[in-house]
């Protein structure tokens, strides 16, 4: 076991697993039962499809021009300690708060934290700079089909670890996991807007890249990505972070304020409330599936970082 095999199983995983592309739509009672299952694996029902809404949504606007088109290319990893200090600083109220389980929380034996990007393909990139008001059909799908396949890769390296006689856990994935997207969501206890384990800020301790301005995370691959972790007893060798700031990679060129139709960013950073309210906004027309985007498509770091140090100074 080692992390180019891990590279190896999950770039395969990209080419071949039906979970990349979009499938064609149900047209029968079976393969409506079928879609239905495939959307309760990992949680993906449960965690990720705050709308609710039933099966036979799913199969909407799925048309000709779209099926089968591709979500993700393969992904890019980095491995950091679960002991590492910026996961105790992640239980600060200036960044997570207290509600942030640490790697240990989550499995008492953990060495190490694996992050992986996975990049969307330039088809999905290019298709949300059309519009500088609403997300496109092929960015939406990734977002909400494409999330089976993000879920999938993360139980591919877990079941590869568990295979190798490791433990592994995927929190995004665990019947623990909690996510609070709206103020209403009072049963869920945790902050609005939350959750008690961020990708961003857990990919950003691994060493896999740091936060831009609008928020969002920053990898070698740029900003135009999805985020999904394992935590493990493997002790593989860690990561030597390249940067050492939260802003490393941002360009600092403010190309995302000026994209976002919601008005949410600024300077001093980014207005939540605003961005919901926008979301909110436009999301009937597109339910069950949701999103945006224009804070990460078709900006400088879309699908690179700006470095502010070399490896190694």
């Amino acid at each position: 076991m080692d992390r180019e095999y891990l590279l190896e199983i999950t770039r395969e995983f990209s080419e071949k697993s039906p979970t990349n592309y979009l499938s064609p739509p149900a047209t029968s009672p079976e393969e409506l039962r079928a879609l239905e299952e495939r959307f309760h694996e990992n949680n993906f029902f449960k965690h990720n499809m705050p709308q609710g809404g039933d099966f036979d949504a799913l199969n909407k606007d799925k048309t000709e021009e779209y099926i089968g088109m591709r979500f993700f290319l393969p992904p890019i990893l980095a491995i950091g300690r679960a002991d590492d200090p910026g996961f105790d600083e992640l239980k600060r109220p200036e960044a997570i708060g207290p509600h942030f389980k640490k790697p240990i929380e989550w499995l008492p034996e953990a060495k190490r934290v694996i992050s992986l990007f996975l990049p969307f393909t330039e088809r999905v990139i290019e298709s949300n700079t059309k519009e500088p008001d609403r997300p496109s059909w092929e960015w939406l799908f990734t977002r909400v089909d494409g999330q089976q396949h993000l879920l999938a890769t993360a139980a591919l390296v877990q079941q590869a670890l568990t295979e190798a006689g490791y433990q592994a856990v995927v929190p995004q994935t665990d019947d623990r996991y909690l996510m609070r997207t709206a103020p209403q969501q009072e049963e869920i206890p945790i902050p609005v807007w939350s959750s008690n384990w961020s990708e961003r800020h857990v990919a950003f301790v691994t060493g896999l890249g740091t936060f831009g301005k609008h928020t969002n995370f920053i990898s070698k691959k740029g900003c135009c990505g999805r985020l999904i972790s394992i935590i493990t007893d493997w002790e593989a060798d860690p990561d030597v972070k390249d940067y050492v700031g939260r802003f490393d990679y941002c360009a600092d060129c403010g190309a995302c304020y000026r994209a976002c139709p919601g008005g949410a960013l600024a300077p001093e950073g980014k207005n939540k409330p605003a961005c919901s309210a926008f979301l909110r906004k436009i999301s009937p027309q597109y339910a069950p599936r949701y999103g945006c985007g224009k804070c990460q498509s078709g900006l400088p770091c879309s699908t690179r970082c700006f470095p502010k140090r070399s490896i190694g100074k």
